[in-house]
């Protein structure tokens, strides 16, 4: 039996109460451990720690998944806030960025969704819109396809859909502005918000999702077969690195 890549999640931390005490804990939607169980892959999930860890995870994980969560401090992409900036976590920021670039350094298979998508395009040379205007905010109920996409047909997205359109989940305040030079737009929302980039180079698996496969995959085929996509790069890429080395 072959087996399994290993898939790191990464985290936020969330206040829990236990007993009239408030006390951090980790924490990632549970949408995210189920989803990397379906396609095949061993979930473990990243704590927000600091950079030097950062490089370990690298070092054990065969790909990773930047999940969801806070906006992105708009000081990495040299801003100052706006009024409209949301929650911010400098620690979480300190793990995933460097993380990111880590990752595509030793060329591991990175996917990011909503804050993901964010943290891949900031940590690589890119910048976001703080707050989108009222008329352009998309808020869903992340279970439910709710609205549009128009997907590149040079794109592996159009590869793995097969058609020019699809219905997705979007739920967010914020989007990319400029994009890093080494991305490209992929999909992109009826109001050209952009909703999808990968990597220009072909030979690394860098995927950013304004919306959520892992809410969708049990009910949709076209998100499951996105995530198991991204559980054969791991693969693919784990058992290159075993044959070089």
């Amino acid at each position: 039996m072959k087996k399994k890549p290993i898939i790191g999640l990464t985290s936020s931390i969330m206040d829990m109460k236990v007993k009239g005490e408030i006390n951090p804990a980790v924490h990632t939607n549970h949408q995210y451990v189920k989803s990397v169980t379906e396609i095949g892959g061993i979930p473990i999930v990243i704590p927000v720690s600091n950079a030097a860890l950062a490089k370990e995870y690298v070092s054990i994980c065969d790909g990773i998944i930047f999940t969801s969560g806070e906006d992105v401090d708009p000081s990495r992409y040299n801003q100052d806030p706006s009024e409209e900036l949301q929650k911010i976590n400098f620690a979480r920021d300190e793990t995933e960025l460097p993380l990111v670039q880590y990752a595509v350094d030793k060329n591991i298979p990175i996917m990011g969704t909503c804050r993901g998508l964010a943290v891949i395009n900031v940590a690589l040379g890119g910048t976001m819109n703080q707050n989108l205007e009222a008329e352009h905010i998309q808020e869903a109920y992340r279970k439910l396809p709710t609205h549009e996409i128009n997907i590149m047909e040079d794109s592996q997205l159009f590869h793995l859909f097969g058609e020019k359109k699809a219905m997705v989940n979007s739920k967010h305040h914020q989007a990319i502005d400029q994009l890093a030079d080494c991305l490209k737009v992929t999909a992109v929302s009826e109001d050209n918000v952009i909703e999808a980039v990968e990597a220009k180079d072909k030979g690394q698996f860098i995927l950013g999702l304004q919306f959520h496969p892992e809410e969708l995959f049990a009910v949709n085929t076209k998100m499951l077969h996105l995530l198991m996509s991204f559980q054969q790069a791991c693969v693919k890429n784990r058992d290159k690195n075993k044959t070089s080395n």
